[in-house]
C-alpha cells in the first residue's frame, strides 16, 4: 500500500515537473514518460504532462517582471 502511495506521489511530482516549462521539452517528454510508469492515475497524469511537454503548453509557474520602470 506503501509503494503505491509513493509510486502516485512521485508520479505527480514528475508530472508537475514536466508540465512547469522550466526545462527543455526533451528533458520534459522523458520526465512525462517516467510519470506513466508508476502506474494508476499517474499514468493519465503523465499522458497529460507528456501533451504539455510536446505542445508547448506548459505552466506559467515563474511571474513574469514588470519591465515599465
Amino acid at each position: 500500500m506503501l509503494r503505491l502511495i509513493l509510486g502516485q506521489a512521485v508520479g505527480a511530482y514528475l508530472t508537475k515537473t514536466a508540465a512547469s516549462g522550466r526545462h527543455s521539452r526533451l528533458v520534459s517528454a522523458i520526465l512525462a514518460l517516467a510519470a506513466t510508469r508508476m502506474g494508476g492515475a499517474s499514468k493519465l497524469m503523465g499522458l497529460w504532462g507528456l501533451l504539455a511537454a510536446l505542445t508547448g503548453r506548459r505552466d506559467q509557474a515563474r511571474p513574469r517582471q514588470d519591465r515599465s520602470i
